[in-house]
């Protein structure tokens, strides 16, 4: 068991017992929540590895309806985020999984959605130097869902637009249409 979880762990029993929380549903709560934010913050190897292939392929690549689970880094509940990510490949590919990775890499830094957008459009501008990246994220905000305007639909749209995808709104459309 990590420090951070220990800590974890002793910070959720004194929130138990400040609030008189006890009784058999919460007697491995403490150990049950360090596990949950060890998982998230600290279960990963890193940046993806990123291997890039030859192409003689211009069209867009996009990847959509990827599900990513991450935290509100100002309430620390949960946000679902649905990712649609695209390049305009410039003699280079990556493997298709790797969009997703490099999403989920990013989540879990605990980012505001419109930092998270992007970051990864910066990435792949970064690592492939296509002609254009673009990023759009559609957040359900639990903070917003349970608290706040207590909206149980409502859906939070961020966009990052790089490149060609940033100069023609022809490319923005057939992203956005995939």
């Amino acid at each position: 068991m990590s420090n951070n979880s220990i800590l974890t762990e002793q910070l959720v029993k004194e929130f138990l017992t400040q609030h008189d929380l006890k009784g058999p549903n919460f007697e491995e709560t403490p150990q049950r929540v360090a596990k949950l934010w060890d998982r998230f913050l600290y279960d990963d190897a890193g940046y993806p590895n990123i291997k890039t292939f030859p192409t003689t392929n211009s069209e867009p690549v996009v990847m959509k309806n990827h599900i990513a689970w991450g935290y509100c880094p100002h309430h620390l509940v949960p946000v679902q985020y649905c990712f649609r990510i695209g390049y305009i490949p410039k003699g280079e590919v990556v493997g298709l999984s790797k969009l997703a990775r490099i999403a989920e890499y990013h989540v879990k830094k605990l980012p505001l959605q419109e930092d998270l957008t992007v970051a990864i459009a910066e990435d792949l501008m970064e690592l492939l130097h296509p002609h254009g990246a673009a990023c759009m994220i559609e957040g359900v905000h639990f903070c917003a869902v349970i608290r706040g305007i207590k909206s149980g639909d409502v859906k939070f749209k961020t966009t990052c637009f790089r490149g060609e995808y940033y100069h023609s709104k022809e490319a923005v459309e057939e992203f956005l249409n995939a």
